[in-house]
Formats: C-alpha cells, sequence, structure tokens
C-alpha cells in the first residue's frame, strides 16, 4: 500500500514510479512583503536565499493578493534559485494588531525536493525544530504526533477554484450563540477529523479549546473532564468562555505574564490552570487557539497555600497589628472583664500612657466619674442578648489624661465574639476641635442674640421718645389747619400745616416698620394666627387702593379663584403685606400699565397669592439691592420711601410660615408669589 512520507522523501505509486516529493514549510513576513521562513531545514536554503532577493514576482497572483491584503490559497510560484528554479506553492493570510493596523503575513507553501538517493543509500537524518508538543515532559512519541497533526489540521484551508472568490470573505468576530456546536463545527471545519486523530486529540494530557469570540468549536475531552462537563454543547449553554474565565480573559493579561489562572468548574469551583492562547486560522477566517495545562508542581503548591484561612490569619496576625498602629483613632482592646489588653499609638497619645503601663488595669480607670458609670452600662448591653445589644451607638466620654488633663472622646466598643469570655474592642476618637467648634458657635449665636436684644430695646425706646413730640406736633398742626382759635390770615400757612402733617405722618409709619423688623428679627412678633379668608382680605385691599390706582392711571385687575380654602395665618400681618405689594406696583408700573392680583390652589395643596405689574422691572443685582434693608434704588427714591417696604414684607411671610418668591426683569414687570404650604392651609 502506498504511503506518504512527511519528511519530503520520493514516495512510491502504484505504478511503481517515485514521484518527486513535497517539503512543508512555514513563513511569515513583515508589512513591507520581506519574508522569513519559520522552519529550520537545510534542504530550504536554497528557497531562503532566493525569497531574500525577490519574495514576490511581480505580475503573481500571490503579490497582488498580498498588496490587498487578502488571504489566498495554493498559489504556484516560480522563483530562480542558485541552482534552478524553484517551484513552489504558497497561501497566506493577513495579520493585524491590537489597534487593527495590517502587520503582514503569515503563512505556509511547500516546495518540490530533488530526487532523492537510491533507496540502498543510507537517507541522512533531518534536525527539526522542537515544537512545544515535542518538548512538553509526560508526552509519548505517539501523542507528540498526534498533537503535530492536530496543530497542521487546525491550520490547513481547503483549497478553492479561484483565488478571487474567497480575498473578499469578511472576518466573523462572534457566531450566533443559539446556533449548535455540532453545526458551527460543521460549518467552519475544513474536514472532519479522522476517528484516530479524534481518539488522540481526547486523549492529549492538555486542555485544548478552540473558539471563534465567544462561541466555542471545539474542546477535547481531557478539558471537558476538568471542568466536569458532558459535551460543548452544554459548556456553551451554561455559560462558557465567560463563565469560566469569570471576566479575567487570558487575551486582556500582560504579555509577560506566564502564571496560572483560576479557571470556574461548572459546580463553582475553581481550578488552577496554565493557558497558552494564540491565533490560528479555521475555515478561512481566524480563531483563538487555548492550551490548557495543569501548573507545575512548585507551582501548583504555591496555589494550594494561597487559601482564604491562611491569608485571612497572615491579616490578623501581621496586617492588622500593623493596620492597628497607623490607625488615626485609638483603639483599645479589653478582656470580658473590661481590663486592658492593649493600647494602639494613637490611644497611647491620647492618655499619656505606654500600653505595657496600663496592661491589666480596667479601662474605666482612665476616665472621669460621669464617664464611667456610662461607659460600664454600655458594656453591659453589649454583652446582653436583647434588642439592646443591636443599637450600637457610641457614647461621648470625657478621659483623664496622665498629666491631668480632660480629653472629650466619642467611643464604639464592639464584642469580639459571641461567648462569656469574648474580648471587646475600643474606638476612641478625639472631640477636642469638634467640642472647641461647637462651643464657638453657641458663643457666637449668644452674641448675636445679644447684639439684636440691644437693638430692639434701642428702637424701641428710640420709638418711645420719637412719638411723643411728634404726636404733639401732628396735634397742634391739626388744631391750626382747622383754625379752632381763629384765622391763620395768610394761604401759605396752610400749605406749611399740610407739609407738616404728611412728614409727621411718615415718621410714624417708619418707626412702626422699624419695630415691627425689630420685633420680627428678634422672634418677639406678636401673631394672632386664625382663620383667614384670603380672597376677602385681597378684595378689602384693592379697595383702599383703588383711589390711588386711578390717580396713576393703572389698571387693577383681580383673578381669584373661588372656593378658596382658608389659611391659618395673622389677618393684620396679612392685610399688610397685600398693601405693601400692591402699593409698590401701582408706584413703579407707568400709565396705562396693569397690576394683576391673583390666587390659585396647586395640586400639592398649596395656597398661592401672586401680585404680578407691567412696570419697569428690576436686574437681579437691583432686586438683591431692594430686598436688603434701608437700600433704595434710583426709581425708588424719585417714588419716596423708606427702603423698608420689601424687606419688612419678605419677613412677615416668613413670620406667618409661609415662603416668598420674587421675579423680575428690566422693562419686563415684577411677578410675587406668597405660597402657603399644606400645613397652613384649612380643609374646606
Amino acid at each position: 500500500m502506498p504511503q506518504t512520507t512527511g519528511s519530503g522523501s520520493k514516495v512510491s505509486g502504484s505504478t511503481g514510479r517515485e514521484v518527486p516529493a513535497r517539503l512543508r514549510f512555514v513563513w511569515t513576513s513583515d508589512h513591507s512583503g520581506a519574508i522569513r521562513l519559520l522552519t529550520e531545514d537545510p534542504r530550504l536554503d536554497a528557497l531562503k536565499m532566493s525569497l531574500e532577493r525577490a519574495p514576490w514576482p511581480t505580475a503573481s497572483s500571490a503579490r497582488m493578493a498580498f498588496d490587498a491584503h487578502a488571504t489566498f490559497v495554493n498559489e504556484a510560484l516560480t522563483l530562480e534559485g542558485s541552482e534552478g528554479p524553484l517551484t513552489i506553492t504558497i497561501s497566506g493570510t493577513p495579520v493585524k494588531g491590537e489597534g487593527g493596523g495590517f502587520e503582514g503575513f503569515r503563512g505556509f507553501g511547500t516546495i518540490a525536493l530533488p530526487a532523492a538517493p537510491p533507496k540502498s543509500e543510507p537517507v541522512p537524518k533531518v534536525k527539526s525544530r522542537q515544537t512545544d508538543a515535542e518538548a512538553a515532559p509526560g508526552l509519548s512519541e505517539i501523542e507528540r504526533q498526534a498533537f503535530r497533526d492536530i496543530a497542521r489540521a487546525l491550520g490547513e484551508r481547503p483549497s478553492r477554484t479561484s483565488p478571487a472568490q474567497d480575498r473578499d470573505i469578511p472576518v466573523i468576530e462572534t457566531v450566533v450563540a443559539s446556533m449548535p456546536v455540532a453545526a458551527r463545527v460543521e460549518a467552519a471545519a475544513p474536514s472532519a477529523p479522522e476517528p484516530l486523530l479524534a481518539t488522540l486529540f481526547d486523549r492529549l494530557p492538555v486542555g485544548v479549546l478552540l473558539s471563534r469570540g465567544a462561541v466555542p468549536i471545539l474542546m477535547n475531552e481531557t478539558l471537558l473532564n476538568w471542568l466536569d462537563y458532558d459535551t460543548v454543547d452544554n459548556f456553551h449553554i451554561s455559560g462558557g468562555i465567560e463563565s469560566m474565565f469569570g471576566g479575567r480573559h487570558p487575551a486582556r493579561r500582560s504579555p509577560h505574564d506566564d502564571s496560572a489562572m483560576l479557571i470556574r468548574r461548572r459546580d463553582g469551583d475553581t481550578i488552577a490552570l496554565a493557558v497558552h492562547l494564540q491565533t490560528i486560522a479555521w475555515g478561512d477566517l481566524p480563531a483563538s487557539l487555548m492550551l490548557f495545562e495543569r501548573p507545575r508542581e512548585r507551582d501548583f503548591e504555591v496555589l494550594e497555600s494561597e487559601t482564604t484561612e491562611e491569608v485571612s490569619e497572615r491579616l490578623s496576625s501581621d496586617d492588622l497589628s500593623a493596620i492597628l498602629e497607623i490607625a488615626s483613632d485609638g483603639v483599645a482592646v479589653l478582656d470580658h472583664d473590661s481590663r486592658i489588653l492593649m493600647l494602639n499609638r494613637s490611644a497611647e497619645a491620647l492618655f499619656g500612657y505606654d500600653s505595657d503601663d496600663v496592661e491589666g488595669e480596667r479601662f474605666i480607670a482612665l476616665l472621669n466619674e460621669e464617664s464611667r458609670d456610662r461607659i460600664t452600662s454600655y458594656l453591659e448591653t453589649l454583652s446582653g442578648t436583647g434588642v439592646q445589644s443591636l443599637l450600637n451607638d457610641g457614647r461621648e466620654i470625657t478621659a483623664e489624661t496622665r498629666q491631668g488633663g480632660k480629653i472629650p472622646l466619642f467611643v464604639t466598643i464592639g464584642r469580639l465574639g459571641d461567648s462569656v469570655q469574648s474580648k471587646y474592642c475600643v474606638f476612641m476618637r478625639d472631640m477636642t476641635n469638634v467640642k472647641r467648634a461647637e462651643r464657638d458657635l453657641i458663643e457666637a449665636r449668644r452674641a448675636a442674640e445679644i447684639a439684636s436684644a440691644r437693638k430692639s430695646d434701642f428702637l424701641a425706646r428710640i420709638s418711645h421718645e420719637i412719638r411723643t413730640p411728634l404726636s404733639a406736633i401732628i396735634g397742634f398742626a391739626e388744631i391750626m389747619q382747622e383754625e379752632r382759635f381763629g384765622p391763620l390770615g395768610n394761604k401759605k400757612y396752610k400749605d406749611y400745616l399740610k407739609d407738616i402733617l404728611t412728614s409727621g405722618a411718615f415718621v410714624i409709619d417708619l418707626v412702626n416698620d422699624l419695630l415691627d423688623i425689630s420685633k420680627i428679627e428678634a422672634g418677639r412678633a406678636e401673631l394672632d394666627f386664625q382663620e383667614v379668608d384670603v380672597n376677602g382680605v385681597l378684595v378689602d385691599a384693592s379697595s383702599l387702593l383703588q383711589e390711588e390706582a386711578r390717580r396713576a392711571r393703572v389698571i387693577l385687575r383681580m383673578s381669584l379663584e373661588s372656593h378658596l380654602p382658608g389659611l391659618m395665618a395673622d389677618k393684620r400681618a396679612l392685610h399688610q403685606i397685600i398693601l405693601n405689594l400692591m402699593s409698590n406696583a401701582i408706584k413703579f408700573t407707568p400709565e396705562g400699565g396693569q397690576v394683576i392680583v391673583s390666587t390659585t390652589h396647586s395640586a400639592e395643596g398649596d395656597v398661592i397669592i401672586r401680585v404680578k405689574d407691567t412696570g419697569i422691572g428690576m436686574t437681579d443685582q437691583e432686586l438683591t439691592t431692594a430686598l436688603e434693608p434701608f437700600r433704595q434704588l434710583s426709581t425708588s427714591r424719585k417714588s419716596g420711601g423708606t427702603g423698608l417696604g420689601l424687606p419688612l414684607t419678605k419677613a412677615l411671610v416668613e413670620a406667618n410660615r409661609a415662603a416668598f418668591s420674587i421675579k423680575s426683569a428690566r422693562n419686563a414687570g415684577t411677578l410675587v408669589e406668597i405660597t402657603f404650604p399644606p400645613t397652613r392651609v384649612l380643609t374646606p
């Protein structure tokens, strides 16, 4: 029976003639086209020299495919060798880098060898480069030969009738996950492996996984047994490649990281395997070939020793001790009888004692008298089994230092274990800065309250001193204006008396506003909260301002919601609020403008009062100024006023537990909204 050798010697056919054998070689090239042979064989020296001189004939189909970065298969080339023409058949596929850039080509080929010497003459042994499979320990010669056959089968491609037919085949990254693996293998594999080859493939001592994207194509029996799967279909349905690596795909590791990885099995456990990843061509498309092997005995022992219990033990004995020493908070460990076992450095700095000096002492000995009972009850609570033992919210105590000083501490204690002899861990935080800040805030608040009280007293005294002579002035002016004791004689006297009465009324209003603001700021405003009909207050206020609006030729309009619920508010304050807002709106609205007063009841239960005008408006800066007491705009000075209108109105609104909002724009008018929350709205 005729046989074909893989060494390149002649093969005897059925006719008895000897035909030239072909030697297979593997090659690669860079992006410029320079070819480098990867197969080491003296019989390829002539080919190597020829390829170095002129690797690609100009008019060849292989050259055109290379320039187009397209795959080509079984292209016949004739090269000029040192001893005559060389006939080769070559196949190749483009290689892309991580960024998708073209880096060159990779492929294989065959070359026709010259006639071999007669059979009687010994055939010289050919040294070939030892492959990884041949160098792997524990493989027999049969297994090595099977591994070489598998590698060759994975790298071969079927011949094509026309090279141009497959040059535009796109690179498929993933395959439909629901497609059966058998169908994927049938569609992707060049041909089914022979039974003997498949048997040897499954019996390899290394795990083999061929995949494209996240879809497995082939797995051998060794890897399936390691991962506890029956078939490659079950492996894919159970999560496949993503599940086995747990998000740590070997392609994402550093190229210098050759350590073993923890691979997840079907039952959730992990197994340590060394993973080797490379890209090969499968069915004219790139695929990922992963080889898995057990780590060496030394590495396996290291991995097995890295158990969670031992890591935790090392952390508790070494690392945790270092953590306690560098912690900024003080830490103390107590025994079941609340005696000190150790203090960390921060705790030593707090109390001024070394850990050895206080070891065995009761922890409460470091506290003042008031704090000792508090800590004792705290420890008793933690040692119990009731609900109180779960409510561990800490305690504030005062510690006594070695030098005699006192330090405020916030202490949290935790119980270490559930037995009767359990220890306690005490965490202590120095509250000196916090207490100092609280003390400063309290002192600042007290000073502000004192200043406010003094201001209120001053305004009350001033108002009393002003009211007495001012009332006399206004009274005498009214008597003179009425001419009760005879005529004044000159008409100008009446004009002067009118100015006196107007100025006196202005001063009285100013004093009243000052008193109201001071009372509100001091929280001593006397408000009488009662049920108030909002619409009724608005109607009363508008009737009082109708004459003022008529003189200013401003239209006063009202849009009141019917069945509006009542409010719990101070009626006098609400009346003053509406009068101030409507009076300001009329004052700063030019002739022909409008002032619209409306009420509404929102879906959230709020009652909203709106006062909108079409007046001159204010900018944001002017609005900020208008809300400050005694600050007046240029327009306000022309129209008169004290600068207390808006600040007093806002203060009265907030005193009635409502929200004050104002929006304005230059030459676009002003909108003021007063919102009473549902808590101030009475249910109808």
